[in-house]
């Protein structure tokens, strides 16, 4: 990836705090109490007449306002909210939920994980340009921002998060044992089995996986005009821009090798989740072709096309 890619890809995850917990289902009680018990780490309640600059959200742990009011999360919090959401429908206990936070987000944090993670890029120049190696050496040397923002954001879960939105090493799954409150995330085509200790043989797991509970949290943004989605190549934003904002009663998308299961999408589906999930789960490749038919009534046929 090349230097803009990253910072896209970083704003989407760790900086763009536009995703209100009301549009995951979640009301503001249920958002305030916990983050007041930690079980949501490292999110603030902001101002409410004033969007936060970038050193307030660096500086967040430090910094007290009595006038902070409302909360709004960055993707991999959104996520996590989700998660802690279905574990709290599986009577998980707030207790449990307030220690695996903590081995999700703490943890990482005091054991520098984002550091091994700068070093990794500066050390293997195959992977990372001499200016990005030269930013991240200037970053390691400044322990303010890193204690108080890389640390915070940079961990194994939000790597899962970064992972399944390019599409890599798939499944992406989060694993959780009730019983022993332990945790595992799961992104490798390996055998799941042999990489799982007796801890998740010997008692009931649940499974998250982590893609269509990205496209859920995407899907917010499907209709925003004023938002471009970074994550989306040319062909891909097409696609949104006829099923999102020409609003058509019928969309067909079919494909020319038909590799790739045809959908259709109807005026009374619910278009922007169904489209966020079917893009993230189905990755159209770069350089397809998009052939746009116009049929009668507002019904659209779209036909992808590999080269």
């Amino acid at each position: 990836m090349n230097k803009t890619e990253i910072i896209s890809l970083g704003n989407l995850v760790y900086d763009q705090r536009d995703i209100s917990p009301a549009q995951l289902g979640i009301t503001s009680r249920q958002i305030n109490y916990w983050v007041d018990n930690k079980i949501i780490p490292f999110v603030e309640k902001l101002d409410s007449d004033k969007k936060p600059s970038k050193e307030k959200e660096i500086l967040s742990e430090i910094l007290e306002d009595d006038k902070k009011k409302w909360i709004r999360l960055n993707l991999a919090q959104a996520v996590w909210v989700c998660i802690v959401k279905e574990l709290l429908s599986f009577g998980v206990s707030v207790k449990k939920l307030k220690k695996l936070a903590k081995s999700v987000w703490e943890k990482p944090r005091k054991q520098r994980y984002a550091d091994n993670v700068f070093k990794h890029y500066i050390e293997n120049k195959s992977i990372s340009s001499e200016e990005i190696r030269d930013l991240l050496n200037s970053y390691l040397k400044d322990e303010l921002i890193m204690e108080h923002y890389f640390r915070t954001i940079i961990n194994p879960f939000t790597d899962l998060i970064k992972s399944a939105i390019l599409r890599e090493k798939l499944p992406h799954s989060m694993l959780y044992v009730p019983e022993t409150n332990t945790h595992e995330f799961h992104m490798r085509d390996e055998d799941l089995i042999l990489k799982l200790g007796t801890t998740y043989l010997e008692n009931p797991l649940i499974c998250f996986p982590i893609i269509p509970i990205i496209g859920k949290v995407l899907s917010v943004d499907f209709y925003n005009t004023k938002k471009d989605l970074p994550y989306l190549n040319h062909t891909e934003r097409q696609v949104r821009d006829i099923v999102a904002f020409k609003k058509p009663k019928v969309v067909y998308l079919a494909f020319e090798d038909e590799h790739i299961k045809p959908i259709t999408i109807t005026e009374q589906h619910k278009t922007r989740e169904q489209l966020s999930r079917y893009i993230l789960e189905n990755k159209i490749a770069k350089g397809s072709k998009l052939l746009i038919e116009i049929r009668s009534q507002d019904n659209y046929k779209l036909t992808l096309m590999k080269k």
